[in-house]
């Protein structure tokens, strides 16, 4: 039973992050959406900036999204706020860590994001609410499988 609560923690992990990314691929490009024409270019724009995102995403969430998994896997925590919470701080935190949006001004002319620390929070609390959604309802349910529920 933990062999299988494993691949499903690590199954959610993987989709939580990657719907954090996408949400932060939206933000950042949400000012120019509105302009986004049926050019490939522009298309590939944004996947390419999806597939950036959600790799940044991945790289500094990982493995403090793993320690708040384990938390609440321990202390059978099943709560949507703790999950929406934790992506919420553990993005904040990150953004704070790694300020790259000079970095990326300078790269891209795409309009500059001044509202970052939102953006990162908002794509958090989604991937902590993807995560609640696959695995968290049941975090610590495999300590006894014949509990009610």
């Amino acid at each position: 039973m933990f062999i299988t609560r494993f691949f499903v923690i690590l199954f959610s992990l993987i989709f939580a992050l990657l719907a954090a990314g996408i949400a932060l691929a939206i933000g950042v490009m949400a000012p120019e959406l509105v302009t986004v024409s049926s050019d490939p270019i522009e298309k590939f724009a944004f996947f390419a900036l999806a597939f950036f995102s959600t790799s940044f995403v991945g790289a500094t969430a990982f493995v403090p999204a793993l320690i708040l998994v384990a938390i609440a896997e321990t202390f059978d925590i099943r709560s949507i706020f703790y999950y929406a919470i934790g992506g919420g701080l553990i993005a904040a935190i990150a953004w704070y860590m790694s300020d790259i949006s000079i970095q990326l001004e300078n790269t891209t002319d795409l309009s500059p994001v001044t509202y970052g620390l939102q953006l990162v929070s908002a794509s958090g609390i989604i991937g902590g609410f993807v995560y609640w959604l696959l695995a968290g309802r049941k975090a610590g349910r495999w300590k006894n499988p014949y509990a009610a529920t």
